[in-house]
């Protein structure tokens, strides 16, 4: 099948050439955690702009009277407590 090498050069060539397993599965785990990721995040990315446009949409909507009475309200100053010192 395979011939012996000629001279030290041909034998240093084919040891270099011989692909090396360990690291090839490493890269290839990595490669594959990468995409994952890359997934995960463009994922979460799409479903934080979705929220952003739902609530903008809402805000929109919610443009009326009662709304601003509802605010009024809650703006409204709160009694004064008494202090420590007197």
């Amino acid at each position: 099948m395979f011939s012996k090498p000629v001279d030290p050069r041909q034998a240093l060539v084919r040891r270099l050439s011989v692909i090396n397993l360990e690291n090839f599965r490493r890269q290839y785990v990595r490669r594959r955690w990468k995409l994952s990721f890359r997934i995960v995040a463009l994922c979460n990315h799409l479903t934080r702009m979705m929220k952003k446009d739902l609530r903008k949409q809402e805000d929109e909507l919610r443009d009326c009277e009662s709304d601003q009475e509802e605010e009024a309200l809650k703006m409204r100053p709160r009694s004064r407590t008494r202090s420590m010192s007197s």
